[in-house]
């Protein structure tokens, strides 16, 4: 099981707790340095058993928006750094809003088959690559219904995604607009670290 939780507000002593948390894996990103203020100061992800997760939401120390989300990897890069090093490269997270006209089932399909697939034949890839469908919030949100996380080696391949290839962002933009409702997400460019591992 996975949840995900989203701080908006200075959060002091966060990387300590996650460190020390006692569930099987928990990655926090931060806004990467230089990159323009967002209204996302925090995205945790945490993944064990259900029970383990709600004991620690329950017992989460900092103010957060939660979220029970089923998880999709298109992509996985194998991690080959050690617990609370800072991952490699750079991640555009986002929260994902679907269009009225879809249920979520819809949109969770579209995403994970049709948009996929267009996402992944971009020149430069993505080198992992999480879609995140809610399954439930845990508390007031702003009708997310996921989050997508897609993380590139490096800054120059994230900048070089879509400047460099301006029909391929066309494409995207266009499939996305099949789906989503574009206007109500945010973005932000994140620092990943992660501690734990699911095997």
């Amino acid at each position: 099981m996975k949840a995900i939780l989203v701080h908006r507000g200075c959060v002091d002593g966060l990387e300590s707790h996650l460190a020390e948390l006692d569930v099987r894996q928990r990655a926090l990103s931060r806004p990467a340095p230089g990159t323009p203020e967002g209204p996302v100061t925090a995205f945790v992800e945490i993944w064990d058993e259900r029970e383990r997760l709600s004991a620690a939401i329950d017992r989460w120390p900092f103010e957060a928006g939660s979220w029970w989300v089923e998880e999709n990897l298109p992509v996985s890069y194998e991690r080959d750094w050690p617990d609370g090093a800072q991952s490699p490269g750079l991640r555009l997270v986002s929260s994902v809003h679907r269009l009225a006209h879809l249920s979520r089932q819809a949109f969770a399909r579209y995403w994970r088959n049709e948009h996929a697939a267009v996402a992944l034949s971009y020149t430069i890839p993505i080198w992992h690559y999480g879609q995140n469908v809610v399954l439930e919030a845990m508390g007031p949100d702003a009708d997310e219904d996921g989050f997508a996380v897609l993380h590139f080696r490096s800054a120059e391949d994230m900048q070089a995604r879509w400047s460099n290839y301006p029909e391929e962002a066309e494409r995207g933009a266009e499939d996305a607009a099949r789906f989503l409702d574009s206007g109500r997400a945010w973005n932000a460019t994140m620092l990943e670290q992660v501690w734990g591992r699911l095997d």
